[in-house]
């Protein structure tokens, strides 16, 4: 399956809006999906980093407050992490920090899937074109162009994770389980 979606995405002529249309049908599927473990090894096993990314947006645009137009970059991503609610509900209340765990594996994931994306594709245009006109540009050697939004300071960064902290301290509390601080640490 995850072989056949990655061929679905690459062969149309544009790989951007194909993945918009395949992560619009998947999407209800990932939310009806019961067990953590099953959502991440769906997401964790995908061939297309393009379609991982194009799921995770939509399911953090799904858990937003406030939802943004924003297109995908670094300054969406940002966005997410102080606007996203716990992605999944949880009945039991001692088990609020793996909802809060999973949204930073899941934030996690994005950023390394959103990265692969703009290196595999070069220029961010590159989603816009057919397999063979990217093939062109990568044998041309195009230099990368980033989207507008990618140009974030690490100050940004920081008092960004800075509001996250203080939004999860008023839930969770101090000290943060190991598995929490770890991913924090990696998001940085």
């Amino acid at each position: 399956l995850q072989r056949m979606l990655s061929i679905a995405v690459e062969v149309d002529k544009s790989p951007n809006c194909s993945s918009c249309k395949i992560a619009d049908v998947m999407f209800p599927f990932i939310l009806n999906i019961p067990l953590r473990s099953q959502r991440e090894a769906f997401l964790n096993t995908m061939d297309s980093q393009l379609l991982r990314c194009k799921l995770l947006e939509q399911l953090f645009q799904h858990s937003c407050d406030l939802p943004t137009t924003l297109p995908l970059s670094l300054g969406k991503i940002l966005y997410f992490l102080n606007h996203s609610s716990v992605l999944m509900p949880y009945q039991d209340e001692t088990a609020t920090w793996q909802g809060w765990d999973e949204m930073l594996q899941y934030l996690n994931l994005l950023l390394m899937s959103y990265q692969n994306v703009i290196l595999a594709f070069t220029l961010a245009d590159h989603l816009q074109r057919s397999l063979n006109d990217r093939m062109d540009l990568i044998i041309q050697k195009a230099k990368p162009k980033l989207p507008a939004d990618d140009h974030i300071n690490p100050l940004e960064v920081q008092l960004k994770i800075e509001n996250f902290i203080n939004r999860m301290q008023q839930v969770l509390g101090q000290p943060f389980p190991l598995q929490i601080t770890e991913k924090l640490h990696l998001l940085h």
